[in-house]
């Protein structure tokens, strides 16, 4: 890691490295699985290029802070709120970093796209998978309400390994968190039914993933930690830094099979330049913080479509990430929720 990955090339094959010789049981899901890391840095350029124009937004009063529910309105869940005025909002005010340093600001989406949830069958009939939406609902309330969110950004799909299988939602949703001292990328990453496909004989295992030992073996990491919780819960916090980049991130497998990963990084896309640039000192967010936003009760495969409903209306102005909305025109597309 000799500098940001601005493309995403470095984390794609990071992941396909990973995902090799899992066997044919995961089929479809791991080619999947290999799409999505490639579009989750591709999706950095874009996210974290909209983070700067996030603030942007707040000069005319455009941005959104998402606070946690007080119990009133549709069951207390988190609501969105009108920014505050320029003069007023710390992502709009004029800050002085510690290291006396002046950067630019992220580029935003001026986009504001709608959602459309995919129905759940069989044992899910009568839910929809978890939307981008819901997933940033569920982000920006288990992070720390005295920062700012904007810059709305993800998309949701299902997996399947069959034509029997009822599939599995992963959900990919990104954000920008400020405190006051400038704008961090955070992404959240859900599989459901990840652990299911992870053989205790196979390549990768759970050990591969989520062990320190194993992860440390190239040496990449600043600092790197992993645990089992009491409820089975599998954890490892890592944290890396490439020149003024400092990057922190969060992955879980839970005892339902589901793997959460919650990232964060201080770079970001601006307009203008090439490749991604350090847009704040350090990072808002310690790894106990990113870990909580981990483990958030509100992150759920399968939801009511009431519940889908309200983060559509709350998570306001929503970016299409999806791999097939941002491909080059002309480029072959797999619809979401293919087993190809």
């Amino acid at each position: 890691m000799n500098e940001p990955d601005a493309d995403g090339r470095k984390l794609s094959a990071a992941f396909e490295r990973t995902m090799d010789g899992i066997g044919a049981d995961l089929g479809p899901l791991v080619a999947a699985s290999a799409r999505q890391g490639r579009s989750i840095r591709r999706r950095r350029r874009l996210t974290v290029a909209g983070a700067v124009t996030a603030v942007a937004a707040l000069a005319v009063g455009g941005a959104v802070a998402l606070r946690t529910g007080d119990g009133t309105g549709s069951g207390g869940q988190a609501t969105a709120a009108a920014a505050a005025s320029a003069t007023g909002s710390p992502a709009a005010s004029s800050t002085t970093p510690v290291s006396g340093r002046r950067y630019p600001r992220p580029v935003e989406p001026t986009d504001d796209s709608p959602e459309q949830p995919r129905q759940g069958t069989g044992p899910n009939a009568g839910k929809v998978a978890m939307t981008g939406h819901a997933a940033l609902a569920a982000l920006a309330k288990a992070l720390p309400s005295d920062g700012r969110t904007s810059n709305y950004s993800g998309y949701s799909q299902l997996t399947r390994t069959g034509s029997s299988d009822p599939g599995h939602v992963m959900t990919v949703a990104d954000l920008l968190y400020d405190d006051g001292s400038g704008p961090a990328n955070v992404r959240l990453w859900f599989q459901g039914g990840f652990g299911a496909n992870l053989k205790p004989d196979s390549h990768p295992s759970a050990d591969d993933l989520f062990s320190c030992a194993k992860k440390n073996a190239r040496g990449q990491f600043r600092s790197c930690s992993d645990s089992v919780l009491p409820d089975g819960t599998r954890l490892v916090l890592t944290e890396w830094t490439t020149r003024d980049a400092l990057e922190r991130e969060v992955d879980l497998l839970r005892p339902d099979q589901a793997r959460v990963t919650v990232n964060t990084i201080n770079t970001a896309e601006v307009a203008g330049q090439a490749k991604v640039q350090v847009v704040r000192d350090g990072l808002p967010l310690s790894l106990d913080q990113l870990k909580a936003a981990a483990m958030s009760a509100d992150l759920q495969e399968w939801i009511t479509p009431a519940q889908a409903q309200q983060a559509g209306q709350a998570i306001r102005p929503f970016h299409d990430g999806s791999p097939e909305h941002n491909q080059p025109t002309g480029a072959a597309t797999t619809k979401p929720g293919s087993t190809g």
